[in-house]
């Protein structure tokens, strides 16, 4: 069995939520990604102060599972201030999103696809992606309306069918 943590970086809350049944499912520590200056546009926009320092060293544990948003397409700054920062420290990685881009537009302008390929890009370990569309929570006439989506989190509610069923092949595939 391998000896997991999970990292996280969360703003509305929904990547936080997924960490946690991560960290509940493996019975492995998990820990924030805090960023040094945390202003929402800042950081959808590229601008990255960099983030504080881990409690935990990587460099013990088999394999970091890292958990965070996918805003428009982009790999947000913490997320790859901790990869640039700590990818010698990671023995093998796993990357995932709560996103709110969807299986069938994952390689499109703003695909959850697009990011795992820059996550490739810096870490040249053991890598495995998974996407959770917040979309397999939402009904079908309501997951097409952007706004909608922006709003829709992660929940013990509305953590059922597909996407309880993807996350629960998903613990099986790292378990």
């Amino acid at each position: 069995m391998k000896k997991d943590i999970v990292i996280f970086y969360s703003n509305t809350g929904s990547n936080e939520y997924l960490a946690g049944k991560i960290s509940k499912n493996l019975n492995c520590p998990m820990e924030a990604i805090h960023p040094k200056v945390d202003i929402h546009p800042f950081l959808l926009f590229g601008i990255n102060f960099g983030i504080r320092q881990l409690n935990s060293d990587l460099k013990s544990f088999d394999r970091v599972i890292l958990v965070g948003p996918v805003w428009m397409g982009k790999f947000v700054a913490p997320l790859k201030s901790f990869l640039k920062k700590y990818k010698s420290d990671i023995n093998e990685l796993v990357f995932v999103t709560c996103c709110g881009s969807t299986y069938e537009n994952s390689r499109k302008k703003f695909g959850h696809e697009l990011v795992f390929d820059k996550v490739k890009a810096l870490y040249e370990g053991p890598l495995t992606c998974q996407a959770f569309p917040i979309t397999m929570v939402m009904p079908e006439e309501k997951r097409e309306d952007g706004e909608a989506v922006m709003k829709t989190r992660l929940s013990d509610a509305n953590f059922t069918g597909e996407i309880a069923q993807r996350y629960k092949k998903f613990i099986e595939s790292i378990s």
